[in-house]
């Protein structure tokens, strides 16, 4: 053991004392001064442990409890620990996801929670002090059981009182069980106990059963989402259903049936053609049919009527009569027609004059003396 004297990076004169093999201690006496001497290493922890204070109170964290320089620097650690979860970024938990057990069946989402959960419930300041040097893994393998029961328990509360207020029932229904409608970007999910003439409604709106509800993609030709889902709440409630659908612009429409029936005929492009392709949803439609057919060149193919494109005119005055709509790539096919015939040389032919032949023979036995002896009856 020896004490040997030096500068600190503060630039106060000290001594540290150094123990150890000869060959390490230039290593340790280096490392030693390269910090700040303890009188002013303890001034910045005392700053950094008021800042810590104030900060705790902005962000409304709960008080600590414990001896007062335990809280103090139980502030600073809480907010340390604060700092590394959130530097635990989406990408960090996708690369360890598969590395460490700690982290199966959980989303990201979930490590949140489990910092929430420390934060708002572990108000010790022994806890920050003990668990200072403690990394995420150990306290997502710690908490993530308390964390999540605790949250799951919370969010369906929270649930409950939701639908609750975002459940209308209709004044002659035949069952007190809401049917759940969930409005997602580009998809209808519908849920509720087993019972056949709700079944028959979705199927008829074109449902079709997942294994686990009710569902239908919705695509630029049966949409918008917000119209289809208010239209099936409409039937439902027409039908004797209680209904739960959380936005409450798309509910009143379902209560008032303030939305767009859907369209069923549609006019499409036909992939890789010149031709459109007419459509219609109704079944056994024979009447229908015989009016697609009857326009020029159309041909069936595919459960679709065909219609080039230099029949579009045609085309449109058909849609009109007979409410079709055109798709976007329908609209760009006729756009691109009708540039293609401005661009298309327009000629004024010259007209020939047709001569006619005169019958020769006739003329030279109409001549009188000229004619030849030998040519006369």
């Amino acid at each position: 053991m020896a004490w040997y004297c030096g500068t600190y990076s503060c630039g106060h004169e000290g001594r540290v004392n150094v123990i150890g093999p000869s060959k390490e201690r230039e290593w340790k006496i280096d490392r030693a001064f390269s910090k700040m001497c303890p009188d002013c290493y303890k001034a910045q922890l005392e700053e950094e442990n008021q800042k810590a204070i104030e900060l705790a109170k902005e962000m409304e964290l709960p008080d600590l409890q414990g001896s007062e320089k335990q809280v103090a620097w139980a502030n600073t650690l809480r907010l340390k620990l604060i700092e590394k979860f959130d530097k635990f970024t989406e990408k960090d938990f996708d690369e360890v996801k598969g590395l460490f057990p700690e982290f199966d069946n959980l989303i990201y989402d979930d490590v949140l929670k489990i910092k929430d959960y420390i934060i708002l419930n572990k108000t010790k300041a022994s806890f920050y002090i003990d668990n200072r040097n403690e990394s995420i893994r150990y306290f997502v393998e710690t908490y993530k059981k308390q964390a999540l029961e605790v949250n799951n328990e919370t969010e369906k509360a929270m649930l409950d009182d939701i639908k609750t207020e975002s459940t209308v029932f209709p004044e002659e229904r035949i069952t007190d069980v809401p049917v759940e409608i969930t409005v997602l970007e580009d998809k209808i999910t519908v849920s509720t106990e087993k019972n056949d003439d709700f079944k028959t409604i979705v199927k008829n709106l074109g449902y079709s059963w997942s294994g686990k509800s009710w569902d239908r993609k919705i695509t630029k030709t049966n949409g918008p989402v917000s119209e289809r889902s208010a239209e099936l709440g409409n039937k439902l409630l027409n039908a004797g259903f209680p209904i739960v659908i959380f936005d409450e612009e798309i509910r009143q429409k379902a209560i008032n049936g303030d939305f767009e029936p859907e369209c069923k005929r549609w006019i499409f492009r036909r992939k890789n053609t010149d031709c459109f392709a007419i459509n219609w949803t109704e079944r056994d439609n024979d009447d229908l049919y015989k009016k697609a057919r009857s326009l020029p060149g159309s041909k069936w193919s595919n459960g679709s009527v065909l219609v080039r494109v230099n029949h579009y005119q045609e085309v449109e005055e058909f849609a009109e009569l007979y409410g079709f709509r055109f798709t976007e790539a329908a609209k760009e096919l006729i756009d691109t027609y009708k540039k293609s015939l401005e661009k298309a040389t327009v000629v004024k032919p010259a007209k020939v004059e047709e001569t006619e032949l005169k019958d020769g023979l006739q003329e030279i036995l109409e001549s009188g003396d000229d004619i030849l002896d030998d040519l006369k009856d």
